[in-house]
Parts: C-alpha cells; structure tokens; sequence
C-alpha cells in the first residue's frame, strides 16, 4: 500500500517537493534496494545494520546494539534471536543482566559478502555525481545527522553567520 501511495507511475518526484518527503522516499527507496540485494543471503538492511556494527567492536551487548540501531531493546532481542537461529551471531551471558553478542565465523564471511553488495548499492546511487557532488552530499548528510534533535538545542547552537 506504501507503494501505491509513494509513487503514482506517472510523476517522479521533483526536487522542489516537501524536503521530509523526499527524504523518507528516498530512505525508503535506498533500503529497498538493499533489502533486494540480501535477500539471498536470508538478511534485510536492519540485519546488515546489526552485523555491521561489529566492524567497530567484536563484541557489544544487546542494549548497545539497540542503541546504535535505534530500535528498542524488545526489537533488538527478537533481531538477535534471529541472527542467532541463522548462525551469524553467538550470545553469552556476561551476568545476568548483560548478554554479550558477537559475530560467528559464518557471521563475518556473510557480513562481508553483504558489505561488498551495500557498496555496490552505494556506488550506483553516486554514480550520476561528480566527486565534488558527492563530498557535497556526504557532508551535507553528515551534517543533517548531527544535528540537534529539539528546536530548543537547535537555537542554542551557534551558526557560522553570528
């Protein structure tokens, strides 16, 4: 239904549309693509999300998982069970309050087949770029994302103009 309701066939998008708009089409569209290309190796982007977060440390709990990916900690359980069943990731008990998650042998080979497909994803997105665009757009997006969340720390930011 999503789909019926983001695109009509007829019209693309237009870069003077809603910037919310455009950017959760456009997050929308990226992720489908990359829900395509791991599909054969039984992931979605949220799993190569979760693996991909073990490149920076072999080992992290499941409540910095979930931090990291910004889901709740219910969500990421039930990620972990999974990636568990599949064999990508092994849990142990650090206490009884903190359950450790890493990465199985299977777990880094399949990350790293799906990291050389995200990629590639990534590559075609820039591809109609110039490198000077895309350093543009990389840093723009970098930006975006450190942004403060609360209009009140927005404000309270200084700017390059003051």
């Amino acid at each position: 239904m999503s789909g019926r309701l983001t695109t009509s066939g007829r019209s693309l998008p237009q870069p003077d549309g809603n910037l919310g708009y455009l950017f959760r089409l456009a997050h929308q569209r990226f992720r489908a693509r990359l829900d395509s290309e791991l599909e054969d190796l039984g992931l979605s982007a949220q799993d190569y999300g979760i693996l991909s977060a073990f490149e920076a440390r072999p080992q992290l709990s499941a409540s910095e998982l979930a931090r990291i990916s910004q889901v709740t900690r219910q969500t990421m359980h039930t990620s972990i069970l999974s990636l568990e069943t599949a064999g990508l990731v092994e849990r142990s008990a650090r206490n009884q309050r903190v359950v450790l998650v890493r990465l199985t042998a299977l777990g880094r080979e399949c990350l790293q087949t799906a990291t050389r497909r995200v990629r590639a994803v990534e590559h075609a997105v820039l591809a109609d770029l110039s490198r000077q665009d895309e350093r543009t757009v990389r840093a723009w997006l970098a930006s975006m994302a450190a942004m403060a969340t609360s209009p009140e720390k927005a404000q309270a930011e200084p700017t390059e103009e003051s």
